[in-house]
């Protein structure tokens, strides 16, 4: 069974994220830190702490960085809704609360309890493990893998140039990228391959449970925001970075260093492939197996509801 700490910006694709990740048998989610990106923080982390209790955790979840380290802040409200999770609505909550210590520290202190035994997911700007990288030197090597969704290698989804997560705090990507840690990356340009459809959402619709029935909600959202903006149909970004730690062999790869524009202008965010001996190598996810990834999220949901 796979350990993991889970970095979220929880938005509608996020919260698919967390569903995958508590209803797989395989993996077993230590800790979950929310962090600013989708939307402010206080909602990123209201909509992470309903989703944890909609799937009986009992994981701690804890506050990350409210802002980027040096741009002004952007989110991604037209997508997600004001909410972040606009759709699915939540009774109040009877066990899920935030805890005391800072995500960054929490981070910090779990994988120095835990050397090369946890697998640190990020599907937000990346400010939360650059922090921790900068408040104690080497903390990334002691992750076990960093799997991430962030970047792009064709074109952006915020600008020509730049993919969310990265635009959201190109700074911090940059520490992440250049660090030496096991990482691999799902940049667009994989994500984009793999969407939902009406026809497998009305599938899902007509199971009865309420993982299921959040699930529908924040995907019935999702879907309107992508037809409102004339995008097709919904892309299962963050998902994948879990559906990659259940299985990594249905997942193909490449290696090369990547790098982030961190200067202001229209490249501003964007990320680039080096050659092999200008930096660390990160394994960089070029497609996936569709059919398997839909199977996990089935399985997932029927042991969930």
């Amino acid at each position: 069974m796979k350990r993991l700490i889970l970095d979220v910006d929880t938005g509608l694709d996020d919260a698919v994220a967390l569903l995958l990740a508590a209803g797989l048998e395989e993996l077993h989610i230590e800790a979950v830190i929310a962090t600013a990106g989708n939307v402010g923080l206080e909602k990123t982390l209201e909509n992470t702490l309903n989703i944890m209790e909609t799937v009986g955790a009992t994981c701690p979840v804890y506050k990350g960085a409210d802002k980027p380290l040096l741009r002004e802040s952007v989110e991604a409200g037209d997508f997600h809704g004001v909410t972040g999770m606009d759709g699915p609505t939540f009774a109040p909550r009877k066990r899920q609360q935030v805890q005391e210590e800072s995500g960054i520290d929490a981070l910090i202190r779990l994988l120095k309890e835990n050397p090369h035994q946890l697998s640190v997911v990020s599907v937000g700007p990346l400010t939360d493990l650059a922090l921790a990288m900068a408040k104690e030197e080497g903390i990334a090597l002691l992750a076990k893998e960093i799997v991430i969704m962030g970047g792009s290698f064709s074109y952006g989804n915020v600008t020509k140039a730049a993919e969310f997560n990265t635009y959201a705090d190109p700074e911090a990507a940059q520490i992440v990228f250049s660090s030496g840690a096991n990482i691999t990356l799902f940049s667009l340009d994989c994500t984009r391959t793999v969407t939902l459809d009406k026809k497998r959402l009305e599938a899902y619709r007509k199971k009865a449970g309420r993982a299921t029935e959040v699930f529908a909600a924040c995907m019935d959202t999702y879907m309107a925001n992508y037809e409102k903006k004339g995008q097709g149909w919904p892309q299962m970004h963050d998902p994948l970075c879990i559906a990659y730690l259940a299985d990594p062999t249905k997942v193909e790869c490449e290696y090369a260093p990547v790098a982030v524009d961190i200067e202001e202008g229209p490249t501003y965010g964007q990320t680039v492939k080096l050659p092999s001996h200008e930096g660390e190598q990160i394994r960089i996810a070029r497609s996936i197996d569709i059919p398997w990834f839909w199977s996990l999220v089935e399985r997932a949901l029927d042991h969930l509801d």
